[in-house]
């Protein structure tokens, strides 16, 4: 059977792929991947979710536009682990269902994130979402990461609200867009690309289930991070303390001192090698033994 990764980058090449997150460019592709009921199944996720109780972050519940708090409908047992007895009912209220961290818990999953990371040059994780009745989820929303997805099981109604908004991963309180600008139905086998910043919401037609991997670049914050330390240790205008002085010539050369030594140091700035490093720290090592190209995990898949 293709892998995960093999069957996205036969869709579409791994430049087609890098040309839609640049333009952030939303894309459905119906019937491209029929062979997604092979991806996961309702019982592989049981089986996550008896393996992974003990992890209560790693699971996230939602129905009607709201989120399920554990402690409050008592979801969370006295050792701090999640009591599958009592989601049960809650289950059969057609709740939805978030499974993050997929490839933490599976080798399978952890070799395909590590494909992808490598070929398109940023962070991967993989998640599933279990919807198990017809009703709303989650609430209308954005996501802060580009996210490509495969419909494995059901049918989903999902409306596009507005446009991307800007710098998605910043966290700010904003208005839903109340312009519907496409709706289209999610069946098993479609895939799409999601660009990070576009509100959505979903409404399953019957028990829906997709995997997600959910992608994300470094921005220009996040270099100027990993730099500000360095600049500190090695330049002495940055170590030197302001203060505003009595006369205005005092005020005028501080700020001109700053602003030169910020400039200089902007430019000196090797965007593509500070990017390079960036991933190489957030990107996940290859495990030895791992599972190869097409072959089936020994973890419940």
């Amino acid at each position: 059977m293709t892998s995960f990764s093999e069957k996205i980058f036969s869709i579409l090449s791994v430049s087609e792929w890098s040309e839609r997150f640049s333009k952030r460019q939303l894309c459905h592709m119906p019937a491209v991947f029929p062979e997604s009921a092979g991806l996961i199944s309702w019982g592989w996720l049981e089986d996550f979710l008896n393996r992974e109780y003990t992890r209560p972050e790693l699971f996230r519940f939602f129905m009607s536009g709201r989120p399920i708090e554990p402690n409050r409908f008592g979801l969370i047992d006295g050792k701090g682990q999640l009591d599958r007895k009592a989601l049960r009912p809650l289950l059969t209220q057609g709740i939805t269902a978030i499974f993050n961290g997929l490839d933490s818990s599976s080798g399978y999953f952890w070799e395909e994130a590590v494909k992808l990371e490598q070929a398109l040059g940023a962070v991967v994780s993989i998640d599933a979402i279990g919807s198990f009745g017809t009703v709303c989820g989650l609430p209308p929303h954005y996501d802060d990461r580009d996210l490509i997805i495969v419909q494995v099981a059901g049918r989903k109604r999902w409306k596009i609200l507005g446009t991307p908004v800007e710098g998605p991963w910043r966290k700010r309180t904003m208005s839903v867009p109340d312009t519907v600008t496409d709706e289209f139905v999610m069946q098993a086998g479609d895939m799409l690309f999601l660009p990070a910043g576009l509100y959505h919401q979903c409404v399953p037609l019957e028990p829906s289930l997709h995997l997600g991997a959910l992608i994300t670049r470094p921005c220009g914050a996040d270099l100027l991070k990993t730099v500000q330390q360095q600049w500190e240790a090695t330049d002495p205008e940055l170590a030197s303390r302001l203060y505003v002085g009595d006369g205005e010539t005092d005020f005028q050369q501080q700020d001109a001192r700053l602003k030169e030594a910020l400039i200089r140091l902007v430019q000196e700035m090797d965007v593509t090698a500070l990017t390079r490093a960036w991933l190489a720290q957030k990107q996940r090592p290859v495990r030895a033994g791992l599972l190869g190209a097409g072959k089936k995990a020994d973890d419940g898949r």
